[in-house]
Parts: C-alpha cells; sequence; structure tokens
C-alpha cells in the first residue's frame, strides 16, 4: 500500500470508498437537474384528476377505469405524457440509482465490519487522515441525498410522479419497486399540495422516519461519530457530524453528549452548510429531538446571538477601512505579499469568517434567532449592500494576492538569486570598502572581524534554496552572527555601516520568507477564501450589484474576483468523480458550469440596459468649430460645446470600463467554464432593442389623435428614435466588437414581424364580428392601421388620383405620397410589407361577408322581382319600354339594403387604394436600393407565370416547391410587384344576379355625385356624409373582379342599358333645357361611372363605346 511523506495513505487508496463517492456526486447532481427541471404541468391544478399518490395502490382498478370513463380526462393524460415521460422517466431512474445506492453502500460498511477486505479494516481507514474523511464524506453524501430528496422533491410530488410513471410504462414488477416506494412517499401525511421549494435551507423535523427507511450498521457510524468527536479540527466537518447524527438518535436524546457535541462544533454556528449551497437550521432540525434541543438552547441563548452578531457586525466596520487602505494605489504588489504573507492569510481568515457567519445566519430558518440578528444588523446599519461591499473588497484582495503568491512562485529562483547577492555584496562591500583598516584590529570572537566576514560571504554564497532545511539553519545562523556584529561598538558608532548590516539582515529574512513560498499556501488559502456555502444568498444581492455596476461601471471588474470567491460551487459537487474518472464527469461538470455560468449571466444583464442608455450625441463629439480667425471669449464655451464633450468622454469612458470588464471575465474564466461573452452580448442587446423598441413603438401611437399632423408628429419623432437607436448600435460595435447593424436590423425585423402575428390573430378574432380595428389594437401595426383607415374614412375623406392622396373638405392632404415615404422611413420594407399583409387579410375578410350579406340579400327578397326586371328591360342591347320607372321601382325596394352594401364596398375599395399606395412606395424603394434584385425577381416572376401549369405538372408536390412558391411570392410582396386589382380574395360562388343587383345599387348611387371636370372625378352633391366615389366604385371593381369575366362584362352592359336609357328618354321628350341639361349630366356621370369601373378591373374602355354607339351625345 502507498504511504505519503506523512506517513499517511493517500485516497486513491481506498478506490471503493471512492467509487461510491463519485456515485454519490452524480445522484446529487441528477437531483438537482431535476428538481430544476420540474415541469410546471405537474404543478397545475387542472391535472390534479389524473394524478395519483400512493393510495393508487388501495384500488387501482377504481382510478383507471375513472380515466377511461372520461374523454377529457383521457386528453389530460395524454398531454402530460407527452410533455413530462421523459422527466418521469428520469425521475425513476433516479429514484432506484438511490435505492442500489444503499444496497451497495450498506453491504460495502458491513463487509468492512466484518473484516472481509484484506487491504484495511475498520480501525485502519479510521487511523488514515484521508481515509477517514472519505469515510465520513461518503456515508454523509448519501444523508444529503435524503435529505435534498425530501426538500427539493416533496413527498406529494414525488408519489404523483412515481406512480404516473408506473401507469404509463406499466412497471409495477420492477425488482426494488418496494424500497422505491419508501423512498417517494410522503413523510407529512397531512399535506397533499405540491410546491417547489426555494430555500436553500433545508426544513425536516423528523429526520428519524426519513434515516430509518434506509439504516447503515450503527456500529460503524457509533464508532465514525466517537472518532470524529476526538479530533482537534471537528468544526469544520460540522455539516457532516449533523448527517451522522440523524444516523444515531440514541445520541441526539443524550443531553450530555450533546452538549459536548455543541460546545465543541455547533455553539457559534447553528446554521451549518451540510452540501454545496445547502444548510440546516439546528433550532428546527431539532426541534422534534427534547435533549438536543434544550442543549442547543442553553449554548447559544438570545443573549449570546445577540452577542456573537455585534462582534461580526463591528468586525464589518473594521474590516471594510483596512481593506481600503490595502487596495489602495501602490501597496499591495510582490512585495509586500512577499514581506505579510501570514499577515494577509490571517486577515482574510477573519473577513470570510465574519461573511460566512452573517450571511448564513441571515438565512436562518428560527424565527426568532434571524430577528435578532437582522435588529442588530440594522442597528449597525450592516445590510446586504454593505455585506456585498465588504465581499467585493476581500475577493478582490483574494485575488490580486493569489495572483502575486504565484508570480512568486514562478520567480521564487530568481528572487533567491537576487536576495542572496545583495547579501553576498553587502558582506564584500562591508569588508573590503566600509571597515578597512579597522577590520583586522577589531576582533570578534577570538577572529578579526575581517575573516568572520569572508566566511560569512562565503557560507551565503553557498547558500541553495532547494535544500530548504539547510539553507534555512544556515540564514538563521548569519543572521545571529550579524546582530552580534552589529552590537561592537565601533560598529555602533558608525551609522553608515551599521545601516548596510541592517539591509543585509533583512535581505537575509527575505531568503528565509522566499524559501517559505510553496503552494499549499495557496491551497490553504483557496480554502479559507471559499464561501461557497452562501451561494443561496446571491440572488439577494443581484439587484444591488446590478445597481453599483450601473452607477460606476468600474464594479464590472470586480466581478471576476467575486466569481471565483464560489469556486467551490463548480469544483467540489465533482471532485471524487474527476478522481476516479468516472464516465459522469463531463455531463455533471457540464450541469454545475451552467448553473455556474448562468449565474454569472444573471449579474451582467445589466450590461445591455448600460449600454442602451448610454447618452450619446454624434453633435457633441463632432462639435464644429468656428473657421473665423477669432473667437470672441463668450463664445468660446458655446463654440467647443465643453460640458457636452465633457460629459460625452465621460460615457465613453464607462463604455470602455465596460469592455474592459468582459474582456477580464472571459479571460479569468477561460478554461474554467465556457463563456460565449460576444455571443452572449449580442443575444441580450437583441432583446433589449426589442423589448425597447416594441414599447417605443407602441405607445407612440397610443396617445396620438387621429388629425394628420400629430399622426406624422408621431412618426416624426418615431424615425428620430429609431436613427438615434441605429447610430448607437453602429458606435457600440466599434468598442465592443459586435455586428451592431445586424442586431439592429434583426431586432427590428422581429418585433414588426411580430406585431403583425399579434394584429393577424386579433383579426380572426374579429372575423365573425367584423370589427374592423374599432376596438383597440393589441400592436404597434394595428395602431398604425387604425390610424391610417380613419384618416382616410372614404366618408370624411377624398381620394384625388392624379395627386395620389386624400384630402379633406378644404383640401389639406390627410395622407399621400409624403406621409408613405415617411412611414417607409419608420417601419422600412417590412413594416409595410406586413401592413399589406393585414391589409389583404381586412380585405378577404370585408369580402366575405360582403358576399354573405347580398347572398342574404337577394335570398330574403323575392327573387322574382329581378328575374322581371329582366324580362321587362329585355336585352341588354335594347332600350327598355318602360323607362326609368322600372329601375326607380327596384331601386326603392333594396332601398335599406344600399347604405350597408355601399359602406362595405367603400371600406373595400379604401384599403385597395391603401395596398396600392403601398406596392408603389415598395417597388420605387426596391428600385432605387436594389435595382438589379427587383428586375431579376420581376423577369423570374414573369417566366414562372406564364410556365406555372407545366411546371406543376412536371415537379411533384413536395415541401421544396411549395417553400420555392412562398418564397417567391413573399419576395413579390417585399418588391411591390403585386397589383392588389387584379388579386383574388373571394373563393365562393357568385351570388344569383349578381351583375343586374351591382348594376342596381350603381344606379342607386348615381344621383349622389356630381362631375367635378376640375378634379376629374366625382364628387359629393350635398355636404352630407357620403362615400367617396373612388373607393365605392374601386370595391364594385374588386368584388367583380372576383368571379368570371362574364359577370364584369354583363355588369357593364347593365350600366350601358340603363346609359342608353337615360339617354333615350330625354331626346324622345320634348324637355326644357334645364332638364336637358340634367339629363346629360346623368348620362355624363354614368359613362365615367363605367370607365373608372374599367380602369380598375383592367378591361378596355372600347367594350363601352361598342354599348354606346348610337348615342352621339354621349361623345361629348
Amino acid at each position: 500500500m502507498e504511504v505519503d511523506s506523512s506517513g499517511d495513505v493517500p485516497a486513491r487508496e481506498f478506490p471503493e470508498i471512492l467509487r461510491l463517492c463519485a456515485r454519490a456526486e452524480a445522484l446529487v447532481a441528477e437531483l438537482l437537474l431535476l428538481y430544476d427541471r420540474a415541469p410546471a404541468k405537474f404543478f397545475e391544478a387542472r391535472f390534479g384528476p389524473v394524478l395519483f399518490d400512493l393510495r393508487y395502490f388501495e384500488s387501482p382498478r377504481e382510478f383507471e377505469a375513472r380515466i377511461n370513463a372520461s374523454t377529457e380526462l383521457q386528453t389530460l393524460e395524454d398531454e402530460l405524457n407527452d410533455c413530462c415521460s421523459t422527466y418521469t422517466q428520469r425521475f425513476f431512474l433516479l429514484t432506484n440509482g438511490v435505492v442500489q445506492f444503499h444496497t451497495d453502500l450498506n453491504k460495502y460498511l458491513i463487509d468492512l465490519q466484518e473484516g472481509l477486505y484484506i487491504e484495511y479494516t475498520l480501525e485502519g481507514i479510521i487511523k488514515s487522515r484521508f481515509g477517514f474523511e472519505l469515510l465520513i464524506e461518503l456515508i454523509s453524501k448519501f444523508g444529503c441525498i435524503l435529505l435534498l430528496i425530501e426538500h427539493l422533491m416533496q413527498g406529494p410530488l414525488r408519489e404523483k410522479l412515481l406512480i404516473f410513471y408506473l401507469r404509463t410504462h406499466q412497471s409495477f414488477n420492477f425488482p426494488n419497486l418496494d424500497k422505491i416506494l419508501s423512498l417517494c412517499r410522503s413523510n407529512n401525511l397531512l399535506s397533499s399540495l405540491i410546491s417547489k421549494p426555494s430555500s436553500v435551507v433545508i426544513n425536516i423535523q423528523k429526520t428519524e422516519d426519513l434515516f430509518a427507511k434506509f439504516p447503515l450498521p450503527k456500529q460503524i457510524i457509533d464508532t465514525i461519530i466517537t472518532s470524529c468527536l476526538k479530533q482537534d479540527e471537528i468544526s469544520k466537518q460540522g455539516g457532516f457530524l449533523y448527517v451522522l447524527l440523524n444516523y444515531s438518535n440514541n445520541f441526539l436524546r443524550d443531553g450530555v453528549f450533546m452538549r459536548e457535541v455543541i460546545d465543541r462544533v455547533f455553539k457559534e454556528n447553528w446554521v451549518v452548510p451540510i452540501f454545496l449551497h445547502f444548510s440546516i437550521d439546528l433550532f428546527v432540525s431539532w426541534e422534534n429531538y427534547k435533549e438536543a434541543k434544550e442543549a442547543l438552547v442553553k449554548c447559544v441563548s438570545p443573549q449570546f446571538i445577540r452577542n456573537q452578531c455585534v462582534y461580526h457586525c463591528t468586525k464589518v466596520k473594521e474590516l471594510i477601512p483596512e481593506l481600503d487602505s490595502i487596495l489602495s494605489k501602490g501597496v499591495l504588489n510582490k512585495e509586500y505579499v512577499l514581506q505579510n504573507s501570514q499577515n494577509i492569510l490571517s486577515f482574510v481568515k477573519n473577513c470570510n469568517l465574519t461573511l460566512r457567519w452573517l450571511l448564513l445566519h441571515r438565512m436562518g430558518n428560527d424565527k426568532k434567532a434571524r430577528d435578532i440578528i437582522t435588529s442588530v444588523c440594522l442597528l449597525f446599519h450592516v445590510d446586504k449592500e454593505m455585506l456585498l461591499q465588504l465581499i467585493l473588497k476581500v475577493s478582490k484582495l483574494e485575488f490580486e494576492v493569489k495572483r502575486l503568491y504565484n508570480e512568486l512562485l514562478e520567480q521564487k529562483e530568481d528572487l533567491w538569486n537576487e536576495k542572496k547577492r545583495f547579501v553576498f555584496e553587502s558582506m564584500v562591500n562591508l569588508s573590503q570598502n566600509h571597515l578597512g583598516f579597522l577590520t583586522s584590529s577589531i576582533k570578534f570572537k577570538s577572529k578579526g572581524l575581517n575573516e568572520w566576514l569572508e566566511n560569512l560571504s562565503s557560507e551565503v554564497n553557498l547558500l541553495e534554496y532547494k535544500n530548504t532545511g539547510i539553507s534555512d539553519r544556515s540564514i538563521f545562523r548569519i543572521i545571529s552572527v550579524l546582530k552580534e556584529i552589529e552590537r561592537l561598538n565601533q560598529i555602533q558608532e558608525n551609522v553608515q555601516i551599521k545601516n548596510l548590516i541592517s539591509k543585509a539582515q533583512e535581505s537575509l529574512h527575505d531568503l528565509i520568507k522566499v524559501l517559505s513560498l510553496n503552494k499549499d499556501f495557496i491551497c490553504d488559502f483557496s480554502v479559507i477564501t471559499d464561501i461557497g456555502c452562501a451561494w443561496g444568498f446571491l440572488p439577494q444581492l443581484k439587484q444591488i450589484l446590478q445597481n453599483k455596476i450601473k452607477k460606476d461601471p468600474s464594479n464590472l471588474l470586480l466581478l471576476p474576483s467575486f466569481f471565483l470567491k464560489f469556486r467551490s460551487i463548480l469544483t467540489a459537487p465533482f471532485l471524487r468523480i474527476e478522481q476516479t474518472k468516472s464516465s459522469d464527469l463531463l455531463c455533471v461538470s457540464n450541469y454545475y458550469s451552467s448553473k455556474y455560468s448562468t449565474k454569472i449571466f444573471e449579474i451582467l444583464e445589466i450590461i445591455p440596459v448600460i449600454l442602451l442608455e448610454t447618452q450619446y450625441s454624434e453633435d457633441a463629439l463632432n462639435a464644429i468649430v468656428s473657421q473665423s480667425n477669432r473667437i470672441n471669449k463668450e463664445d468660446f464655451e458655446n463654440i467647443f460645446q465643453i460640458d457636452a464633450q465633457l460629459k460625452q468622454a465621460r460615457e465613453a469612458a464607462n463604455l470602455c470600463l465596460i469592455s474592459e470588464g468582459i474582456m477580464v471575465i472571459s479571460q479569468t474564466f477561460d478554461g474554467i467554464i465556457h463563456l460565449d461573452l460576444k455571443s452572449w452580448l449580442e443575444e441580450k442587446l437583441g432583446k433589449e432593442v426589442s423589448k425597447r423598441l416594441e414599447n417605443k413603438l407602441q405607445s407612440s401611437l397610443l396617445s396620438v389623435a387621429q388629425e394628420q399632423n400629430d399622426l406624422e408628429g408621431s412618426l416624426n419623432s418615431l424615425l428620430k428614435y429609431i436613427t438615434f437607436q441605429s447610430q448607437r448600435l453602429k458606435f457600440l460595435q466599434d468598442i465592443f466588437y459586435i455586428n451592431g447593424t445586424h442586431i439592429w436590423n434583426k431586432s427590428f425585423t422581429s418585433v414588426l414581424e411580430k406585431s403583425a402575428l399579434t394584429e393577424e390573430t386579433k383579426i380572426k378574432e374579429q372575423a365573425q364580428g367584423l370589427q374592423i380595428h374599432t376596438s383597440n389594437p393589441k400592436s404597434f401595426l394595428g395602431l398604425l392601421l387604425q390610424k391610417i383607415i380613419k384618416l382616410t374614412d372614404p366618408s370624411k375623406s377624398m381620394f384625388i388620383e392624379p395627386m395620389l392622396g386624400w384630402f379633406d373638405a378644404e383640401g389639406n392632404e390627410l395622407v399621400g405620397l409624403h406621409f408613405f415615404a415617411l412611414l417607409e422611413s419608420c417601419v422600412g420594407p417590412v413594416g409595410l410589407t406586413s401592413l399589406n399583409s393585414l391589409l389583404t387579410k381586412l380585405i378577404r375578410i370585408h369580402l366575405e361577408n360582403t358576399l354573405n350579406n347580398i347572398n342574404a340579400t337577394l335570398v330574403s327578397r323575392v327573387s322574382e322581382e329581378i328575374q322581371k326586371l329582366d324580362e321587362l328591360l329585355g336585352p341588354p342591347v335594347a332600350i327598355p319600354l318602360v323607362g326609368l320607372q322600372l329601375y326607380n321601382h327596384l331601386i326603392n325596394m333594396f332601398g335599406t339594403t344600399w347604405k350597408k352594401l355601399v359602406d362595405d364596398l367603400a371600406i373595400i375599395g379604401q384599403m385597395q387604394l391603401l395596398l396600392s399606395l403601398i406596392n408603389f412606395r415598395l417597388n420605387s424603394t426596391s428600385k432605387c436600393k436594389a435595382g438589379i434584385l427587383n428586375s431579376a425577381t420581376d423577369v423570374l416572376i414573369s417566366t414562372i407565370s406564364h410556365q406555372k401549369e407545366r411546371i406543376i405538372k412536371e415537379i411533384e408536390e413536395d415541401s421544396t416547391r411549395d417553400l420555392f412558391f412562398r418564397e417567391l411570392n413573399q419576395k413579390r410582396k417585399m418588391f411591390g410587384l403585386i397589383c392588389p386589382f387584379d388579386n383574388i380574395y373571394a373563393s365562393k360562388n357568385a351570388p344569383v344576379f349578381l351583375s343586374r343587383f351591382m348594376s342596381l345599387l350603381s344606379i342607386s348611387q348615381l344621383p349622389n355625385y356630381v362631375l367635378d371636370f376640375h378634379l376629374g372625378t366625382l364628387t359629393s352633391r350635398s355636404k352630407k356624409a357620403l362615400k367617396d366615389f373612388s373607393p365605392l366604385i374601386i370595391g364594385i371593381a374588386t368584388l367583380m373582379r372576383q368571379f368570371n369575366p362574364m359577370y364584369t362584362t354583363q355588369y357593364i352592359q347593365f350600366m350601358s342599358q340603363y346609359t342608353r336609357t337615360v339617354g333615350s328618354s330625354f331626346v324622345s321628350n320634348d324637355e326644357s333645357n334645364k332638364e336637358s341639361t340634367v339629363h346629360t349630366s346623368e348620362v355624363q356621370k354614368a359613362v365615367f361611372w363605367l370607365r373608372y369601373f374599367c380602369k380598375y378591373v383592367r378591361i378596355s374602355e372600347g367594350i363601352i363605346d361598342s354599348n354606346l354607339a348610337l348615342f352621339s351625345v354621349l361623345q361629348s
């Protein structure tokens, strides 16, 4: 068996214990992972009827019958199984692993007790420091597993997870099922609620029942506990001792024994860490053990708690100024560390003792003790911020001391040679130059001083730093001789010689300190400085730390050393796994690394906020200096903008500090954990930009009235914000080496797409009620579209085609090309395309509802009337004998119907006009900014459109072809290559008598308009709120476009027939000039109506001329 230099047996010589410890660490990691990923559905009340506890075994058929009888319960069970099947399987494997681990551990301990191992015995392990520590660790870790299972995954949850797995996998005959049931059985029979605990202080009062389920050999446990109490450093193993005592209740019920244990171990620390950052409060944990609780209360009285807290709070007040003094510039260097290493070690130990005590005991479960501590801390003003300040300062000191000490270790030989050379040269210098003739005359111990100095210099020259023991003794002897020489009267009288001897002695002392440099100091220092047990306190410090970083970015430079204080969280949990080279190392280390890095990232989440709140002013950075030869003194400050420049310089300095902090964090943790801070920063910046942009877009339109100036002013303000934010990210990309332009474009696009998706969902929800944005929209694009639609309301505005815009009654432009140019600058092509899609969906919904109304009207009314009309009017080429009376009769019959249909059709036309202008803007912009791509897409679309049928026939339907056509259609939208007047929105069959009915609707609206030759359109005859002509005729054209061209042709023929009828009625009658003018105007309006209609249905106006050729009067 291998023995180390101290005569002890190393830990690797106990492979069985090591392997069992490694298995325990893997089980703990799996337990913590399952706790983190516990499915939320198991905590939802709606799944309660399909989640059963262990009462299921009393009548399983009854439970199964209940589920089988309900389709709803079966659906719930299927939903739960789909999302939680893998999780429940892992939970079952964990419980089986714990049970199997207990079996193997119990067998090992029994075999050890019976002496079945040849290499070592129980007594031999106890005598070996490493072996004894391993054995205590092994037994304690299994106890910790039991405690953590009970604390993190409470009884009701364990039972329901287990039963759900057994039911879904039909594993009721599993070999270890009885023990697994025992492990999962709830110890609190009164509680059936499932909850997820968040405290890191374990609160389990009745541990006796828990440990009784999985007993271990009592004799071994008692022997280990007794041996523990015989050790000098038992206080360091308080957590292990607490767990061991739970295996042996007779100790917990022995008042005298517990008084001794508390005095030696738990008197000053009643909140004890047991594993990682999980702790227990003895006041709560020993509540059910009368003797133990009484002994604790007697030792740890309220006054004692108060005194302890006063002591540590006072220490905090004293330690912070000392830390500031040591950390002040120029104090902490290699020489300081070399001279004061032991003092630093003692000082840092005091700092960490105080920190551990305050952090742990502030988290205790006992309210009385916690209130005392809180009140004392409040009295001394030792709050969380001050504790954080102490942690940051002491962690910085520790980090620097470690760095400097490691440098000293690396330079140990050079440092040794340097100090030794100085001592040697000092001896020679004293002998030859300073003492001169005195060296031969002065006698020292029967020899001349010169001879002594030569001997000392030779002895110094022979010193070797590798021979630590010999060199150490030689140096002490040389120092002793020099002190005696220094006391000689002749030397005392010469200040220069005395000073040189003193410096030589100092260098000799430095040589001793160089000899004492070793790696054990670093190991001891790491143990002392670690406060991983307070990891659970970090969430309480998160907001304070972020505020400190926000206030002073230089605090970011302290984060690496701050997190290194908790490094044991990253390394200790899989130490034994690493030593055994277990295959679990990768997954376990990945889990703890992810937890560690998550905490770092949580603190760093403030960085994107700071970056986006930085006051960046391009004008201040590029201040223009006057070109004149003379600058007036009073104008100097205004020209150079000194205050603004200073402010910008400070902001830039803060940004550089943040950049440096990120770089330092990356370098510090390089090789420890993987921190891709560049990708993380880009991702978080993108999310923060999206969040802020979404809020800005939403708020920018909420308070805007419907006036055009208000909307344009809001869009101008929004454009300034967007421009500023994009410039800010461009500015940041040079400092942080990130792609700011890409982040902005991606975030901007995602926000608009999300807004469009939200609005599309709402449109679908409102499809039945047809509430076109009358309710409050939920998104920016919804608000924007609502305001545009209200500004272009056909009853309140007029669309003038030559001006391509909407105007009010006073001639003021409401929406036009300028507005769409501004809109495109704000929302870009993505925003316009999204508005395009929303309008398309709204048009489709309106068209379908309009067709439903037409069908309902034609079905509910007597269809025979329209049929009679056709018979009486005769063929479309003929002039009806009855004249206009029949038209008037039918129009009056549908009088109450026209208004609703006209409103719907005008809205459809209004949105078609908006679509056309949006597409016009998209097409113009794409030609300017991406002309080649626009042209190539146009050519490709033209080519495919001519051969689309052949392509569809020859290429089989698959996802690739569908994806190609979808992407091509998306490009058409993006480049504005779609003409909205050609779109087919509806897929329904045409209503009966559609053409005749729509001609009657058109005829009913003609008297409401007059032909304005100046504007080139039909305008309202009166000031009554009539629908604008252009949206109405475009709405009618859009409706007719949805069906076979035959209906459109019939509509033109019917309207032409009406025009001829009106014309014939005043040609054949002898009417006054006034009446003749009226009839002429009616004919002109009808002709204009038809020509406008043909323009938007893409039909040649020749069809009108052919239908009206008989009447020359109509040619004017």
